[in-house]
């Protein structure tokens, strides 16, 4: 089976911690940038296009996908029962 039969996309994500100069904004140390392919389902990237198409700013999918990832985290649920919180 070829990438093209399967029903997982591919999408490369960038993570990166970006610093801003505004007065109000945490200043933090920059941390590197890392690029991570990501396979998921085709019906579960379809979900989340259509969440940030009814979002009334505008939000592009590689910060939807590190939102879910920092809200994952910070719940302390992992989903089984491997690693630590």
């Amino acid at each position: 089976m070829n990438h093209t039969d399967s029903p997982w996309l591919h999408y490369d994500v960038i993570v990166k911690q970006k610093v801003t100069n505004g007065s109000r904004a945490k200043k933090r140390s920059v941390s590197p940038r890392i690029a991570v392919t990501v396979r998921l389902p085709e019906d579960l990237i379809t979900r989340i296009d259509e969440d940030l198409d009814h979002r009334d700013v505008p939000l592009s999918r590689n910060n939807w996908l590190l939102e879910a990832a920092i809200q994952k985290l910070r719940s302390g649920t992992s989903g089984g029962s491997h690693g630590t919180k």
